[in-house]
């Protein structure tokens, strides 16, 4: 809004309140219509990760080519020694309670575990006796050939022998217990001693109920030992049960949660789980004389308690909107029986409303999804909509006090000029900034910075308009002395001001700024001051890291941050699965080579925790049994698919059936269809910093990308779950500095166009800066790092701090009686309570989060604190300072003379020419050699 059009504009409004009102309702309504395409994000994929990058073209490529995977329910008990009897039998208690747990779908139909469970084919019945006569002699290495078992009825038998009977065996769930040791046989687990437990144990490397070889050990956490490698002890064990996902079933909209945290699930396993949880917490609830304890976590935990933790303090946000409005009351009231601000509070709130229902329609109007991080939107638009209340409020009281003789259309009028002047040169820099925010790579940071400046704008279209309108009628109440609370009661002329916190607020930013502030030793203080703490919060800047840990988001007393904490004691090694991803190659070919890259990875031992590649279990058996060794001879293509038949369908080799993708149906006895895609499974250590584990990301890629293949569809690739927030981890801070930079670049530019004054939006700029720059080094000493919660709150925070430097520094050029020092006391006596009311009001809405357990919300408010504090003290303290030494000449003829025409007004503002110029400059330096003359007690 130019300052030419804001004084007619402030007229017309008060001479047509009502039908303002009725304007402003209906724009209200017309961009209301936009939620009729209003769509909630829930898909993590759209909403936390880069849509350019690498990670996101990878997992859209596996899910169309892999088309299924499977989600992971654990338990664990842990104790002194867990392979005792009782602790199995009461995991035998638990499992049982746990394969029994059903449901009813949405459709009416009952879903147990055998619906939704993940399938594998279960040999053990026709090989038990072969495993039985099988020696379990380890070789030194996978390369050398292994002794050869009595018999493999794969290999050994005809196919038309072998497969009938392997067909019609039955297809089991896939789970990983300990209990498989006994097939789950209650009554023989009943009667085990703690021998037989640790000699089955120690014994079995094949699952007596799937057929395939397993590690047990993999089972049990704190493993004890004795001096000949036996296991003879365990402090925990975990069962798991692997749910099947078929990724074309699954709808983000219907299983995804508000905050965007759950991976891909079908709506029936989603049912099955939280049956699965609600079964776990009462069996932990129930006493257990001699036992262990017992830790859980389903697949959907992380995103419940996330969800759930970062919405569950919405409710506190809402109270601190009541201290805030409560607040309002007493900033804009003057307390007698017709000058309590009741309506013209409550009003206010409505405006930011508004402002937020209209810019959220419009912005769902063109399609931009709304997403989790969107909730705190409202209260800061709370935050800047309260500090431009508070600067229309600042200005009509001084235009009240000095011109009292003009109607209450003119006086709005001379109101919204001066402080619609300020509240456009702020509203449009924090547009700015959003838009600026808005080009980052992060779709929810995009969204979010979209959705804020439609609502920054359309905020600021009714605070100049519907809340003129109402501010006028609320002056026409007060002008007939109706009551605040019941307008039908009429007062007498007797009704007085008990008190006037303005006025207080007036006495004390005189006595500060002049007695102290303004004085030479003060400016010597604040200035030192500053330069020392920007300087060692430089160097904290230098240190501050980039780290983000996804369990921040899960508080310390749910049971799923109890059993994250469990595993990483009990089990410190495990660290992050991964896997290579290969398409259509020719395999028979490309065999060598993958076995190489194999024996690469395996040597990885530095960056890699293990590695369970199919290439070298097959090069295992067709050694064994075939006497060929792949890494030296070539198989010719009927050779290869028939043994790899024969590999899929043993003992040895049927747990790498998941592993591969095939254009038709595998059939045991028949040679292996073309493969169309394969894996090669390998887990990385359980790093904790950026600096670990993204060098081991690229070192993978690197051997990955050594290996050239000849045939096929070229396509391979590294992939992993957690990747998806490596990849955020990786760019975040490069992001956030960039993005805060150009804020910083377009707010000045605004800043420039709008004040036309370079002194001043140079000055602007430097406290903006040095605001950031603080923040960031307070932020390090705090213990807070770069990430996407941190990101979002440093895009915001340019907006904020700018507000307050923007309203002292256009104020200033205002002000043209006296020299620089009398300018600048007059400035912070006339703005300077507001800027301070309004950056009071946005830590009181949010200090109700300082206790949160939501790390979204902690986050926040630390640096919405650093932002407010620090922006205040640059705006409100530093910048005064500034302009009372080096401060420019004022806006040529804007002098608020009360006995100035009306007429004239609109004549103020007018471009300087340069004449005026010179004896502006002239004018500055008698002013200033004035100044020296002048002592400081007696500018006030």
């Amino acid at each position: 809004m130019s300052i030419d059009s804001s004084y007619p504009l402030g007229v017309h409004i008060a001479n047509n309140p009502w039908r303002t009102i009725a304007l402003s309702w209906l724009v209200v309504g017309l961009c209301g219509l936009g939620f009729f395409r209003f769509h909630q994000e829930k898909s993590p994929m759209k909403l936390w990760v880069p849509q350019n990058s690498k990670f996101l073209h990878d997992t859209n490529w596996m899910i169309e080519h892999f088309k299924e995977g499977n989600r992971v329910e654990t338990v664990m008990l842990t104790g002194s020694d867990v392979l005792r009897p009782e602790v199995l039998q009461r995991l035998a208690n638990i499992t049982e309670d746990i394969v029994s747990v059903a449901v009813t779908n949405s459709k009416g139909a009952t879903v147990s575990w055998k619906e939704v469970c993940f399938k594998v084919p279960l040999i053990a019945e026709y090989t038990a006796k072969s495993r039985r006569r099988r020696e379990e002699t380890v070789a030194p290495t996978k390369r050398t050939k292994k002794p050869r078992p009595f018999m493999n009825p794969s290999v050994d038998l005809p196919n038309f022998m072998y497969c009938p009977i392997i067909n019609r065996l039955p297809v089991g769930c896939m789970e990983l217990s300990i209990l498989e040791l006994w097939k789950y046989d209650r009554e023989v687990i009943a009667g085990l001693t703690k021998e037989d437990i640790l000699e089955k144990l120690n014994s079995t490397k094949i699952s007596p109920v799937t057929g395939h070889t397993i590690d047990y050990s993999d089972l049990l956490g704190g493993i004890e030992r004795d001096e000949s490698g036996r296991i003879v002890g365990a402090t925990s064990l975990v069962s798991h049960w692997m749910v099947h996902v078929n990724y074309s079933e699954v709808d983000a909209d219907v299983s995804g949660n508000a905050a965007g945290t759950e991976d891909w699930v079908t709506e029936d396993s989603m049912l099955w789980e939280a049956a699965f949880l609600d079964k776990l917490h009462v069996i932990k609830g129930e006493k257990v004389e001699e036992g262990s304890l017992l830790y859980y976590a389903a697949g959907r935990s992380y995103g419940d308690i996330s969800a759930d933790s970062m919405f569950k303090d919405i409710d506190k946000l809402v109270f601190g909107g009541v201290i805030m409005f409560i607040y309002m009351q007493l900033v804009l009231s003057k307390f007698s029986w017709t000058e309590f601000r009741i309506m013209l509070g409550s009003v206010g709130l409505l405006s930011v409303g508004m402002g937020f229902v209209a810019g959220c329609g419009i912005v769902a109007l063109i399609g931009v999804s709304y997403g989790p991080v969107h909730t705190c939107l409202p209260f800061l638009l709370m935050g800047l909509g309260v500090d431009d209340i508070f600067v229309m409020m600042a200005c009509y009281r001084k235009i009240h006090d000095t011109h009292s003789n003009l109607p209450l259309a003119e006086r709005m009028g001379l109101t919204l000029k001066h402080a619609g002047a300020s509240i456009t040169v702020t509203s449009l820099t924090d547009i700015v900034a959003f838009a600026v925010g808005s080009i980052t790579v992060l779709p929810s940071l995009q969204s979010f910075c979209i959705y804020a400046a439609f609502g920054v704008l359309m905020m600021y279209l009714f605070v100049i308009t519907f809340y003129v309108a109402v501010f006028t009628l609320d002056e026409r109440r007060i002008a007939a002395r109706r009551n605040s609370f019941v307008p039908w009661v009429i007062h007498d002329e007797k009704s007085t001001r008990l008190w006037c916190q303005y006025d207080l607020m007036h006495r004390a930013l005189n006595t500060v700024y002049s007695k102290i502030i303004l004085t030479t030793l003060g400016k010597t203080v604040i200035i030192l001051t500053v330069v020392i703490m920007t300087g060692l919060n430089i160097q904290n800047l230098l240190n501050l890291r980039q780290k983000f840990d996804p369990h921040w988001f899960i508080p310390e007393d749910t049971y799923y941050s109890k059993f994250v904490l469990k595993t990483r004691e009990q089990f410190p090694n495990n660290g992050y699965e991964a896997m290579l991803l290969f398409g259509s190659y020719n395999y028979t070919a490309e065999l060598k080579g993958l076995l190489h890259l194999t024996h690469e990875l395996e040597n990885r031992t530095d960056i890699l925790h293990s590695v369970n590649s199919w290439p070298a279990a097959f090069q295992d058996f067709v050694h064994t049994y075939y006497d060929k060794d792949i890494g030296e001879v070539v198989l010719s293509e009927s050779k290869f698919r028939d043994y790899l038949s024969k590999f899929l369908f043993s003992n040895d080799g049927g747990r790498y059936q998941m592993n591969f993708k095939f254009a038709s149906k595998l059939t045991c006895g028949e040679p292996v269809p073309n493969i169309t895609v394969t894996t090669i499974d390998f887990k990385f250590k359980p790093f904790s910093e950026r600096e670990q584990y993204i060098p081991a990301k690229y070192a993978v890629e690197e051997i990955l990308s050594h290996h050239q293949f000849k045939t096929g569809d070229q396509y391979k690739t590294l992939w992993a779950k957690i990747f998806g927030n490596w990849v955020t981890d990786e760019i975040i801070d490069t992001e956030i500095y960039r993005n805060v930079a150009l804020a910083m670049v377009g707010v000045m530019f605004c800043s420039a166009v709008l004040i036309v004054n370079p002194q001043i939006c140079f000055w602007i700029f430097i406290c903006v800066l040095l605001t950031i720059l603080n923040v960031g080094g307070f932020m390090q000493q705090w213990g807070l790092t770069l990430d996407l919660c941190s990101c979002i709150a440093l895009q915001l925070a340019v907006g904020l701090c700018v507000d307050y430097a923007a309203h002292i520094g256009h104020t200033f050029l205002t002000v043209s009686q006296g020299n620089r020092n009398k300018r600048t006391l007059e400035t912070v006596l006339h703005i300077g309570a507001a800027v301070l009311y309004g950056g009071g009001s946005t830590i009181l809405s949010l200090a109700v989060l300082s206790g949160s357990e939501a790390y979204t919300y902690r986050t926040f408010f630390k640096i919405f604190l650093l932002v407010i504090l620090l922006g205040l003290f640059h705006g409100l303290v530093l910048l005064p300072v500034i302009l009372s030494l080096v401060g420019p000449p004022p806006y040529s003829g804007f002098v608020d003379d009360p006995h100035k025409l009306p007429s004239d007004i609109e004549k103020e503002m007018q471009p300087i020419t340069d004449d005026q110029k010179r004896n502006s400059r002239a004018n500055g330096k008698l002013a200033q050699s004035e100044e020296e003359k002048t002592p400081i007690n007696e500018l006030a």
